[in-house]
């Protein structure tokens, strides 16, 4: 059943692909794009997707690009459906935050008159190349964090009266709590940075789950749809077991704060991630939360801490494996990992569907799917969030 889309830019930009399409119609085909895909495995409960709460302006986090058309106009937005090269210049932004349009125009003003050259992917030369838009959706607090190419010596002796004049008209936006500048002069396309300067306001913005807070700072990783967040963690709390808790890729500890909060009678949990940024995240999300007993976050990757206390107590009391990867999903050295880990149940994560599929394949060998939960994390796209629960044989 089409429909009218409500995003003038829908069919160019590269945002969203099914506005067009009714919502319960949208969440009818991820249902049966879910159940063929999974159809060779033995499931207990396929249960039915969970649909979005809210289906407009749902995202907590949005990685604005910025370009130059020929005519010389400043422009900023998404890629344009299906070339890569060219951007939509969005005046609005329906799945994004309400306060897109004046975000945008303030800071393609700010471009044009400060003439800095926005960075292009296929000379890469230019200056800037990013705005990132992150809002508390609890208090719609707002951090910006702006990427640019060059060095910090250049920002603080060169162009810091640019940077000054950007803080300055974000300051105009009341939300707008905390504003940061970071550098990245790789040549790949991403908004991770090398180096991050804090420019004005708060270090961070805070934002409220199932009654536990987490600090976001500029590279902190949380679920962009943060009402399909809050049911993705109490699908996965419903199904943690007593004992000893392993959470593996945990981020900075959203689903290990969930737990230690919310099910007394877990004993310990060990949150292991690579990213150092993240686990200090965490470690200061245990103390806002007055979270400090029964929990630890180490920074690792899965292979060698599981390797170092594989003889310790904690392995031998451990009832449940929480593993929340990157779309490519488990290394196979991890999916070894688990398997001889041999514990009562894995709970896997998974923001896509292809990978969790080639990983079932190896751990099927010794588990069963109990259950399988879509979520619907990415209205008006062709993306799904699944919740796979699985129990030894």
């Amino acid at each position: 059943m089409k429909q009218e889309s409500l995003c003038q830019h829908f069919g160019i930009c590269g945002g969203c692909q099914s506005q067009d399409i009714d919502y319960n119609l949208q969440v009818f085909q991820k249902q049966k794009f879910i159940e063929e895909k999974f159809k060779d495995f033995e499931i207990v409960e396929l249960c039915q997707i969970i649909p979005s709460p809210q289906i407009w302006y749902y995202r907590n986090k949005m990685e604005f690009v910025v370009g130059k058309e020929k005519t010389g106009k400043i422009v900023c937005g998404l890629r344009e459906k299906g070339k890569f090269y060219k951007i939509v210049d969005l005046a609005e932004c329906k799945i994004s935050f309400e306060k897109t349009s004046q975000i945008l125009n303030i800071f393609k003003n700010w471009v044009k008159e400060c003439s800095f050259e926005p960075y292009n992917l296929i000379t890469h030369k230019g200056k800037v190349r990013y705005l990132v838009v992150k809002e508390a959706k609890t208090n719609n607090k707002i951090l910006l964090n702006l990427i640019v190419t060059g060095t910090k010596y250049q920002i603080e002796h060169n162009e810091y009266n640019f940077y000054t004049s950007f803080v300055e008209e974000f300051k105009k936006i009341p939300n707008v709590a905390s504003i940061y500048l970071s550098i990245n002069n790789k040549l790949s396309d991403n908004a991770v940075a090398e180096e991050i300067l804090h420019l004005y306001g708060e270090k961070y913005i805070v934002e409220e789950i199932n009654g536990v807070l987490y600090k976001v700072y500029p590279q902190t990783f949380l679920q962009t749809n943060t009402k399909c967040c809050e049911l993705l963690y109490k699908v996965v709390l419903d199904e943690v077991e007593e004992g000893n808790v392993l959470d593996i890729y945990c981020g900075s500890g959203g689903l290990a704060l969930q737990i230690v909060k919310h099910k007394s009678y877990v004993d310990k949990i060990i949150g292991v991630d690579s990213s150092k940024e993240n686990i200090d995240t965490a470690n200061e999300n245990c103390k806002i939360n007055n979270c400090t007993d029964n929990i630890e976050f180490v920074c690792s990757t899965a292979e060698e801490f599981i390797q170092k206390l594989w003889k310790s107590k904690f392995l031998t009391n451990l009832s449940t494996v929480i593993v929340d990867p990157p779309r490519p999903g488990l290394s196979k050295r991890v999916k070894s990992i688990l398997l001889d880990l041999s514990v009562n149940k894995i709970i896997y994560v998974s923001c896509n569907p292809n990978t969790l599929y080639e990983d079932l394949k190896i751990l099927l060998k010794f588990y069963k799917i109990k259950r399988l939960v879509p979520i619907d994390m990415f209205p008006h796209t062709p993306h799904v969030e699944l919740i796979c629960v699985l129990e030894h044989r």
